[in-house]
């Protein structure tokens, strides 16, 4: 899925956090955003999700204006890791099915497994494993276990366009690099925009870019 993104602005009051941004990702690129805390690197990813509407400038995807699209359809082309995973207060399934309502339990336990949630499933038979219960009252999980738990939704999701903010912060570097490799495998034939502060993978990218004081610079490795 492609993206176009055309004279772009967004202010939060005086504070300017995109500034007539321009930025054309074509279908099956990978691109990843860097740049300090505070920058808009995730109001750019809440702008392609709709979360707001800039000031100025349009967004299309797919050739399609980004406010012509509808909800439904829109959560359906796009695989999104925010900042901050939700947990429901339910099962460890149904947080999972909420990205692949049809999944069967052994694609559940395979992405677990692919995401390095195998603790997860210790103990118990992983039919049962599954009916952990997350949320209020629950297990807590760490803040790894969270991003890796938004993590395997968006897998699950095949939506043709990739949105990660910051997908491997907190994991150590042996995990990163596994987290990596399964995203990469998962990108082929999508469009991925990646926000990190990281540089481990950014050999794989297309492009990078650098997102400071609401301007858009391309980064040479």
């Amino acid at each position: 899925m492609s993206i176009e993104i055309s004279h772009v602005t967004k202010r939060f009051g005086n504070f300017v956090a995109l500034d007539d941004i321009a930025l054309d990702i074509p279908t099956g690129e990978l691109v990843a955003l860097l740049g300090p805390s505070g920058c808009g690197k995730t109001t750019l990813l809440q702008l392609l999700t709709r979360a707001w509407d800039p000031q100025m400038g349009e967004i299309r995807l797919a050739d399609m204006p980004l406010s012509a699209w509808s909800e439904p359809a829109l959560r359906a082309e796009i695989s999104v890791v925010s900042q901050r995973v939700h947990i429901f207060s339910a099962t460890l399934a149904d947080n999972l099915r909420l990205a692949a309502p049809s999944a069967s339990d052994e694609e559940l336990v395979a992405i677990l497994q692919a995401v390095g949630l195998d603790a997860l499933l210790l103990g118990d038979t992983p039919r049962k494993a599954l009916q952990l219960w997350l949320g209020d009252g629950g297990r807590p999980l760490s803040g790894g276990e969270q991003r890796r738990l938004g993590l395997a939704r968006a897998l699950l999701h095949r939506g043709p366009l990739l949105l990660l903010d910051e997908p491997t912060e907190g994991l150590d570097p042996a995990t990163e690099q596994a987290i990596l490799a399964l995203i990469f495998e998962h990108a082929r034939d999508k469009s991925l925009l990646m926000i990190t502060h990281r540089l481990t993978g950014l050999q794989q990218m297309d492009r990078v870019l650098r997102l400071e004081q609401g301007q858009l610079q391309t980064v040479i490795l």
